[in-house]
């Protein structure tokens, strides 16, 4: 039972059973410009969206704060690919064709398009 009661918390938390999907892949993106793993949580992804969702209702996505939209667009998009991640890995288990896909993704994105805008 207490195995059981820890292996919940640790799923409800998304903790110590959760290191980094993509942990040890290599990225050439200059590390002050790269968007980390961590960066992409669901407070991160909805704080992302609140912000975009003020730029669009105040018209400030065009001219110099176009980057900070798409840096917006970037957390959500990214907490997507890491939450379908976690999710397949949960559903269908991390040696499943669905959980290696979707974790490929997630760090194939993450060191091709996961850089911030200045």
């Amino acid at each position: 039972m207490t195995m059981l009661f820890t292996l919940a918390i640790a799923l409800a938390t998304q903790s110590p059973g959760n290191l980094e999907l993509c942990a040890g892949v290599e990225n050439k993106i200059a590390e002050d410009m790269r968007i980390l793993e961590s960066d992409l949580s669901e407070a991160a992804a909805k704080k992302a969206a609140e912000k975009l969702q003020a730029m669009v209702a105040h018209g400030e996505v065009t001219g110099e704060f176009m980057f900070g939209a798409l840096n917006q667009t970037k957390i959500i998009h990214g907490h997507i690919l890491l939450r379908q991640a976690h999710s397949d890995r949960e559903v269908f288990g991390s040696k499943s064709i669905e959980f290696t896909e979707a974790k490929s993704a997630l760090c194939n994105w993450l060191v091709t398009k996961g850089f911030w805008y200045d």
